[in-house]
């Protein structure tokens, strides 16, 4: 299906997987144009687990359906485990489908986040996360999507804990993973509401001459693309300095 005018898109249908997500979204939404405007929905996980996330896409279909009424002129479906457990080839299938059915072009954190790691050059990956698909479930889709995959790290912490990750114990964290992996160009890091979206991101590209994409920056890159604003941030890492153009699917 064609996706819609930039100039066309102002209301933006999002589906996320739990209301923990709250402050990842305020976050988004304090980033977006003041007349671009959200609508949300939730399925209902609860603890994270991989059993609740391999049930999940029914529930994220109807959502889709529900948006799509309601107005939204672009779908966008948080949360990477449904689709990571879907596999690569059978997630764009699916978005395919449902973009048909529906009328709305739709794309999911996973999708965002391969199309930012593919601007920024990435070739050799190290993946960092705390879902249940933190392992080879994650690392099969990554490399179905063309990326040579150096090791994915599953982060001690809990998916339902409350509160991120301060900058220096992420720092701290993330820098180990990389010295245990070296040749990587590429740190991919799943999960929204742990990793804060900060300086953070620009020292980690610093100190290890790699790029860095953070879910809510790889979100916010596609959805600017997508509504034909391209407006760069400054502090929050190459992908959003640069904005760089979305690859041709």
């Amino acid at each position: 299906m064609a996706e819609a005018g930039p100039e066309a898109i102002r209301l933006i249908g999002i589906a996320k997987p739990t209301k923990r997500g709250a402050a990842s979204h305020a976050l988004l939404v304090g980033m977006l144009p003041p007349d671009v405007r959200t609508i949300v929905r939730y399925s209902p996980v609860v603890n994270g687990t991989m059993e609740e996330f391999e049930t999940a896409l029914p529930f994220y279909e109807r959502m889709t359906a529900e948006l799509a009424k309601e107005g939204a002129q672009l779908v966008h479906l948080e949360g990477t485990p449904p689709f990571l457990i879907l596999g690569y080839e059978q997630e764009r299938s699916t978005l395919d489908t449902w973009s048909q059915r529906y009328g709305v072009p739709i794309f999911t954190s996973a999708t965002c986040q391969v199309d930012a790691l593919r601007a920024l050059g990435v070739r050799r990956l190290v993946d960092v996360g705390y879902d249940p698909t933190t392992g080879p479930v994650a690392e099969a889709y990554f490399r179905d999507a063309g990326f040579d995959v150096i090791a994915v790290e599953k982060a001690p912490v809990e998916w339902g804990a409350s509160g991120d990750i301060s900058d220096d114990e992420a720092f701290d964290m993330l820098s180990a993973v990389l010295r245990r992996h070296g040749g990587a160009d590429g740190l991919c890091l799943q999960g929204s509401s742990k990793w804060r979206l900060s300086s953070l991101i620009p020292r980690l590209e610093e100190a290890f001459g790699i790029v860095v994409v953070h879910p809510v920056a790889a979100r916010y890159w596609e959805l600017m693309h997508r509504i034909g604003h391209v407006m760069p941030r400054d502090g929050l890492g190459r992908l959003l300095e640069s904005m760089p153009p979305r690859p041709a699917t």
